[in-house]
């Protein structure tokens, strides 16, 4: 068998999941994948051994996108996985294409826009769902509310993950160290890094004084950031990590967590933080990505008002006074993650799509 995978560009986090794949399946696998994504960050490593580098043309101020460099592969493959992603118009000719000529096109990605089911957006992504083969999403929730829309589709379920779990750390996190609030992400509006520092300035004095804020990632709010804590006389309080991505380097900024925090929009840094045994703060009403689902309010997560600062502050306390059970809780939430967020149960699913041709719901 001969598998195809486009890809816009391959994050560093994204390598295992390649892998992984590359190493399971029987027969060829090549992942065609550009430099960049539609948001110019250029994060493809091209030193995969499966990788071969596709050529991504912008246009329309880059909201658009053309692939070049993958026709090949991409319309001679047994099968074919390509992003979900209705504004890379190359792949809407390779999936004509391979309906057409009567092979295997798998679509991959979130099962909805941002907007969610019910967005004029869902459109375009439907016609795409409609034309694949099968539909590969990040969630049993995504999949689940999916397969009633398209009840003739084989859909799979690939929970998004971001480690092996043959490199589970948990123990690395020493309870008597565990004692800062940790914020991993861009610091970017979208996820609002200013409402958790503004909430942190406001409760600090209630807080245990070695409950620092730490901020991992990069970004344009950086320095506004160190100004308003500066402004704010915590200085002294708030550390700027600067990115991160080295596995060992990720598990020491958490394993010094007491708990993470998500002000705003959150993704992957969900299920990285309880990959670690680390509760997280998360905003109640933002339209998180689909990760949202592994959020268990009382177990993992507690929940605050999006968008108040009173209330951002109020859970910051609450964990800070429940301490000793939330440290106590730890290993539980990291097994958890671990069993249902794992590169292994994200590649389970894709196998099963690929090769097994996922059930189609009677």
């Amino acid at each position: 068998m001969k598998v195809t995978c486009i890809q816009c560009e391959v994050p560093a986090y994204r390598q295992g999941v390649f892998d992984l794949l590359a190493e399971r399946l029987p027969g060829e696998f090549t992942l065609l994948a550009g430099p960049d994504y539609f948001d110019h960050r250029g994060r493809t490593p091209l030193t995969h051994p499966d990788l071969r580098a596709a050529h991504n043309h912008f246009f329309a101020g880059r909201r658009l996108l053309w692939q070049t460099g993958i026709w090949r592969s991409a319309l001679g493959a047994d099968v074919t996985v390509l992003e979900l992603n209705p504004r890379i118009l190359s792949g809407w000719v390779i999936l004509v294409t391979r309906r057409i000529l009567g092979r295997r096109t798998l679509v991959w990605g979130h099962a909805w826009p941002r907007g969610g089911p019910h967005a004029r957006s869902d459109g375009p992504r439907h016609a795409m769902r409609s034309l694949a083969s099968g539909i590969v999403v990040y969630t049993h929730q995504q999949a689940a509310e999916l397969r009633p829309r398209m009840p003739n589709k084989p859909v799979a379920a690939a929970p998004n993950a971001l480690y092996s779990r043959r490199d589970h750390t948990v123990a690395a996190r020493v309870p008597e160290a565990a004692t800062n609030v940790v914020y991993v992400g861009r610091l970017i509006e979208l996820k609002k890094p200013r409402l958790l520092l503004d909430a942190y300035a406001s409760v600090v004095d209630s807080l245990p004084a070695d409950m620092d804020l730490v901020f991992v990632g990069e970004g344009p709010l950086r320095r506004p950031l160190e100004e308003a804590a500066a402004d704010a006389g915590i200085v002294d309080r708030v550390r700027f990590l600067g990115e991160v991505i080295e596995y060992d380097d990720l598990a020491k900024a958490y394993s010094e967590a007491l708990v993470s925090a998500c002000p705003g929009y959150a993704g992957l840094s969900i299920t990285q933080s309880f990959w670690f045994g680390v509760p997280a703060i998360i905003a109640r009403d933002d339209p998180h990505s689909p990760e949202i689902e592994a959020a268990v309010e009382g177990f993992n997560t507690v929940f605050a008002q999006s968008d108040s600062t009173a209330d951002l502050g109020r859970a910051l306390l609450e964990i800070a006074n429940a301490r000793d059970a939330w440290l106590a809780r730890g290993e539980k939430i990291a097994a958890d993650c671990a069993d249902s967020y794992s590169l292994e149960t994200m590649v389970d699913g894709l196998i099963e799509a690929i090769i097994n041709d996922a059930e189609v719901p009677a």
